[in-house]
């Protein structure tokens, strides 16, 4: 076998460019890195702690408003309550609805009504409600569902909740704080104008309550859905801190880093985060990585194709000559070199396609799996047992058909009929002992096994099916003269015990078979003319494939003492094996698989008779029949059991 190639030229040259492109890309991100990253960083820090304060800032700056608001308005309602105006108190509230036409609605609430467990008093916004299809219940819902929490602004708690999911996944916030000693308000209000102000870029703010519920983001998906962080690295840190205001540099879950901001407002349970990730930041040094990357890939690139113009002209020849070299290690004789050039390799070239020309010629006077197995140096040398299904096949009449054709039409015809012949044989994986005059001798198992003697038997009688098939589709049109006759073939099988070695001289050896299981499978096939048959079965070998077939005793011959019963191969009754011997017929040349699928399958013979039939085989009478005088030793018993 040929040694893998390990270090061709064109590579080593590739080889040396990409080492040099590799050092000096190093040396510039490196240096990019150690001078550019830490200022950048710096500067990442600055910034995302600026927008961070400016958002607390706002936010801090909102809530305040809208309680100082509504501080002022439930004051002056304290005042209009002890004149009893009540359409002055309607137009108080109309004015500040107005005035303050984010706010949803307001709900008070006194001790006794939170120990009574009622919602409260609740004042709408009924423009707001109508603009964003909200019923006024929603506001009962979220007051029962945080009786809870709420009670603590009768505590002097100020506390903001995200009340989005309870109204249709409008983005509201809820603020309780505390009016008087006694009482308390919760103000919705549209999370919104504080969400606009925070602007867009690369830095994400976040505002949640100490819970870990998300007021704000810009992912309103996790506000609608009321998500809660309590869990993030940065928040649970934040919230365990004492300090009102943190920087960190931080890790996230999954290793990437982030520069964090956190900012815990006075007068509520609200925090309020800002953060990049590294990736955003440095985003300008990789831009500039990829671009050297890619100006590198680039130079690499010219550099591979001059030196593969350069280095073809040598290594090309190297390389087919390589390849023609293993293609003729497996076998493969056709090689189609194309190298002219005036110099040793195109002298070496020349003398390789000769040789495979030569190979390629001595291969058809051997036998392929014989001269395969050889030439992997895995053949057998001197004799062994083995356990093999022998083959022998004739033509009916061959001299009388030969005395008819001239001697090149003699070898034309038998080419055409072997070529068919040996193709079934091949595609079960059988291999081609002999040809004797017109007769084939083949063997299974001998060589090469299919695994058991059963597999290699049925892919003996695989291959006599596959004959008949395609010996029917080479007979269509034939017989309308005796220059073409009608060919009829019998076919003998035996299984047994074998010795394959190989035979001869120093200056002549063939590998074959011998014993007696050969000689019975040669007499086998002889019965054919006996029986008004085709193919031939023994006894040993019937016991191996009998459960495949649809076969037919014939009847009983004496071998060496011994009687060994014959069957007729009718038919493939098994369905996997026939849809494997289906798909072989196909690549018989020439083969006509309209006719093939008469002769066996479903549409083939069930019957001896019918088998008769369609091959025009007259049946015998057997009464009293005995084989060749020369051949006492056996004797045919009668057909009729």
């Amino acid at each position: 076998m040929l040694e893998k190639l390990r270090f061709p030229i064109g590579a080593k040259l590739i080889l040396i460019v990409t080492i040099l492109l590799l050092v000096s890309l190093g040396l510039i991100t490196s240096l990019v890195a150690m001078f550019v990253s830490s200022d950048i960083l710096k500067t990442a820090k600055k910034n995302n702690f600026e927008i961070n304060e400016m958002s607390a800032q706002t936010t801090e700056n909102e809530l305040l408003s809208i309680k100082a608001n509504t501080s002022v308005l439930l004051n002056n309602l304290s005042v209009l309550y002890s004149q009893k105006n009540n359409n002055t108190e309607v137009q108080h509230w109309n004015y500040f609805f107005s005035a303050n036409s984010d706010i949803a609605g307001i709900v008070l609430r006194t001790e006794n009504e939170s120990r009574q467990n009622t919602s409260g008093s609740v004042f709408i916004n009924e423009q707001f409600l109508t603009a964003n299809n909200l019923a006024g219940t929603m506001f009962d819902n979220f007051i029962i569902n945080y009786k809870g929490m709420l009670d603590r602004s009768l505590l002097g708690d100020t506390l903001v909740f995200n009340a989005t999911p309870y109204f249709n996944d409008t983005a509201i916030l809820a603020m309780s704080f505390t009016l008087q000693p006694f009482s308390s308000a919760v103000v919705f209000f549209s999370s919104l104008s504080i969400t606009e102000a925070f602007g867009t870029g690369a830095n994400s703010t976040t505002v949640i309550n100490t819970s870990g519920d998300i007021l704000i983001s810009s992912d309103i998906e996790k506000i609608t859905k009321g998500a809660n962080v309590s869990d993030d690295i940065f928040v649970r840190y934040t919230l365990k801190s004492e300090d009102n205001i943190l920087d960190e540099h931080y890790k996230d879950e999954s290793g990437n880093s982030f520069i964090g901001n956190a900012h815990k407002l006075e007068d509520s349970n609200v925090v309020v985060f800002t953060t990049i990730g590294e990736n955003i930041f440095f985003e300008g040094i990789q831009a500039t990585t990829r671009r050297n990357i890619y100006l590198s890939l680039l130079v690499w690139f010219l550099s591979i194709l001059f030196i593969w113009f350069f280095s073809k002209t040598i290594s090309n020849p190297l390389v087919e000559l390589q390849d023609a070299a293993a293609s003729i290690e497996i076998g493969e004789y056709h090689l189609n070199l194309k190298n002219n050039n005036m110099d040793e390799t195109g002298v070496l070239t020349q003398a390789v396609s000769g040789m495979s020309n030569v190979l390629a010629n001595f291969e058809k006077f051997t036998n392929k799996v014989i001269a395969r197995l050889a030439r992997l140096g895995t053949l057998e040398t001197g004799g062994a047992s083995k356990q093999a299904t022998i083959f022998f096949s004739d033509i009916r009449s061959f001299t009388a058909i030969s005395e008819k054709l001239t001697p090149e039409e003699v070898v034309e015809f038998l080419n055409q009929y072997m070529e068919r012949m040996v193709a079934c044989v091949i595609l079960t994986g059988g291999a081609i002992d002999k040809f004797i005059g017109d007769a084939v001798m083949a063997h299974w198992g001998a060589v090469e096994t299919s695994g058991s003697a059963e597999k290699d038997a049925l892919n003996g009688v695989r291959a006599s099916l596959m004959m008949r098939a395609s010996l029917y589709s080479f007979n269509k049109g034939r017989g309308t003269s005796e220059k073409d006759p009608i060919i009829k073939i019998g076919c003998g099988l035996n299984t047994g015990t074998v010795v394959a070695g190989q035979i001869g001289s120093q200056e002549r050896v063939v590998f074959t078979v011998i014993g007696d299981t050969v000689s019975f499978a040669d007499r086998t096939e002889t019965f054919n003319k006996v029986f008004g048959t085709q193919i031939l079965i023994t006894e040993n070998t019937y016991k191996l494939v009998w459960k495949y077939l649809t076969a037919k005793e014939m009847g009983e011959v004496t071998e060496d003492g011994k009687k060994v019963k014959i069957y007729a191969v009718i038919n493939m009754k098994d369905e996997e094996q026939l849809t494997l011997m289906m798909a072989d017929l196909e690549k018989v040349p020439g083969i006509d698989m309209a006719l093939s699928r008469l002769c066996v399958g479903p549409q083939g013979p069930k019957t001896i008779e019918e088998l008769r039939t369609l091959l025009d085989i007259e049946a015998p009478d057997l009464k009293d029949t005995n084989l060749d005088e020369e051949e006492k030793k056996y004797s045919v018993g009668n057909e009729e059991k």
